[in-house]
């Protein structure tokens, strides 16, 4: 670079510095949406009065009439074709038996029909009886991009115990497409999940996320490597990214100056994304920081296009996915430009490249459809702010998660107990219903689930106990109780008796689960699947002893919620 470049680079990068300084000081966040045109509260942003993206819209598969799944859509360019794959499964999402998908297309208008990249998760076919749930004891694939690397194109799928994100068999593995099939190319990382496929960075190693099963207690890593092998990496942790926010779903791009942004999901509803920087090649990253980039708590991509623009594809409005958004930025930091891009309806999970002058953009309509749009890179060219994209009047505050004002037990500590009562009315056969009890940010730790044959079950982060079939329509009042531990497992034990008050404590428990373990602070309980004819849980009451239950009341609706409510929260 030359002196007057490197001057102006430095430039760039006070003013950069001077305006997220004057943002942290308003207490805004760290500036990454600047503009005459941008309210102080970029919450207040009415989504339609953005400008418009022409684009040309076409749908790639689509299982709404089957009740299926079609998400984590990637798309690649090889060969001189256009790839795409996306995890398709019974039931929204990521349930027992859920494979990778993938299609290809000649122009970006026709597709192929859609074929598997990978096999049945291990005995979890639709012949398993956990087929289509969210259970431990069955197996789930999870789609996560096209790796190029060394002339061959590498499809990557997670897989790992479908109870929740993510199971302990965790690991990322390979498939390498030979010209006419898919072969396994073996593991990829273990105890890993990764968001985006590898990228390069400065000096030529590949780099990508790395979030580990337990990554909600340990935080998100970055894997660099993958030339010797494509199993060598090296990983490294951004500190604080547990503790300052729930980091989510993170995707990273290299500035000009040669140091590395990582932008972070924040699953504790602040509904901004966070940003964090490394100077030394992903080796070590400054704790995340709150940027003022209104986000809907949901996955977003960007990338760095040919004529040196970076692009980022979101949901940015706060209150739902809907519309997906296209920012605009020159220097890698800053975007000052934000357009409507495709919305009306649940759209999310975006990932695009650049091909042949125009932007592909493939996401996912309400989770149950792959679909694309094709935009001129000229179009971006035209975009044109308005005066004032400010709501008329006054948007309804943000939805934070609800908070109970104490927390109900600390799974950390050293035998503390806590004791749980709730109404249950067995659903018909064929349905299901569930009971969670989960932390303030709606991270769930503790399962009460009576599937579709009226089998109940007693799941402790991340371990499952069977128990008996009951009867459909018949009424029980449920007891668990929760003993933590600091250095073992944590224990469950549950007793379930006919409808007639609080069941005493048994000598013998039906379902005893003792081999689970978290570390996490239980205050809210979220309720799922209640089938007809007001079947399901109901009535949850909550106490630190027994004697204390017998006198609880029911707990309020703010620390009762319908799973359902929180649902565009959750991974």
């Amino acid at each position: 670079m030359s002196e007057m470049g490197s001057l102006t680079a430095g430039l760039l990068l006070l003013i950069c510095s001077m305006g997220m300084a004057e943002a942290q000081q308003s207490g805004s966040g760290e500036a990454m949406l600047i503009g005459d045109w941008l309210p102080a509260d970029t919450h207040q942003i009415d989504s339609l009065k953005l400008p418009r993206v022409p684009s040309e819209h076409l749908v790639i598969s689509d299982v709404r009439d089957a009740g299926g799944v079609n998400q984590h859509n990637y798309l690649a360019v090889f060969d001189g074709r256009l790839f795409v794959m996306w995890s398709d499964g019974p039931g929204v999402e990521d349930r027992v038996g859920q494979r990778v998908r993938f299609a290809v297309s000649d122009d970006g208008l026709r597709w192929s029909k859609p074929e598997y990249i990978t096999p049945e998760p291990p005995d979890s076919g639709p012949d398993s009886p956990h087929y289509g749930t969210r259970s431990d004891r069955g197996m789930r694939w999870i789609s996560r991009g096209f790796w190029q690397r060394e002339g061959e194109l590498i499809a990557l799928c997670a897989l790992d115990e479908a109870a929740g994100f993510f199971g302990r068999s965790l690991e990322l593995r390979g498939f390498r497409w030979t010209g006419r099939e898919w072969e396994d190319a073996g593991v990829i990382a273990k105890n890993a999940i990764n968001n985006f496929p590898p990228r390069r960075i400065p000096g030529g190693q590949w780099m990508m996320s790395r979030r580990k099963w337990n990554y909600r207690q340990t935080g998100v890593e970055f894997l660099v490597g993958g030339l010797r092998s494509l199993n060598d990496w090296v990983s490294s942790p951004v500190l604080g990214s547990n503790a300052r926010l729930s980091a989510e779903e993170p995707l990273f791009w290299g500035l000009p100056d040669g140091r590395l942004v990582a932008l972070f999901r924040d699953n504790r509803g602040s509904k901004f994304l966070y940003r964090s920087v490394s100077a030394d090649l992903g080796k070590t990253w400054t704790p995340p920081q709150r940027t003022n980039f209104p986000d809907a708590t949901s996955k977003f991509f960007g990338l760095r296009l040919s004529d040196g623009r970076y692009v980022l594809i979101s949901n940015s409005n706060p209150r739902a996915r809907d519309p997906l958004t296209i920012a605009v930025s020159e220097d890698g930091l800053v975007f000052t430009q934000l357009a409507w891009l495709i919305g009306g309806r649940h759209v999310d999970y975006p990932h695009a490249l650049e091909h042949e002058g125009s932007l592909l953009v493939a996401f996912a309509g309400g989770k149950q459809s792959v679909e694309m749009v094709k935009i001129k890179l000229s179009a971006l060219n035209q975009i044109r702010m308005p005066a004032v994209v400010e709501a008329d009047s006054p948007l309804p505050p943000i939805r934070k998660n609800r908070r109970h004002g104490s927390v109900w037990i600390d799974l950390g500590n050293e035998d503390s107990e806590l004791y749980v009562a709730v109404d249950l009315k067995v659903p018909g056969r064929g349905e299901s219903a569930e009971l969670a009890l989960a932390t303030a940010a709606s991270e769930e730790r503790v399962h009460i689930r009576v599937d579709e044959r009226g089998e109940i079950s007693a799941a402790l982060y991340q371990s499952t106990v069977a128990g008996p079939q009951l009867a459909a329509g018949s009424l029980h009042t449920l007891l668990l109780k929760i003993v933590s531990h600091t250095n073992e497992p944590d224990q469950l034990f549950l007793q379930i008796e006919p409808r007639r008050g609080i069941p005493e404590q048994p000598k013998r428990w039906l379902l005893r689960n003792e081999l689970g373990s978290s570390a996490a602070d239980l205050s809210r309980a979220m309720i799922r699947g209640a089938g007809s004819r007001g079947t399901g849980f109901s009535a949850v009451r909550v106490a630190d002893t027994y004697a204390a239950l017998l006198q609880a009341s029911v707990i309020p609706g703010g620390d009762v919620v319908r799973a359902e409510e929180v649902q565009e929260e959750q991974k």
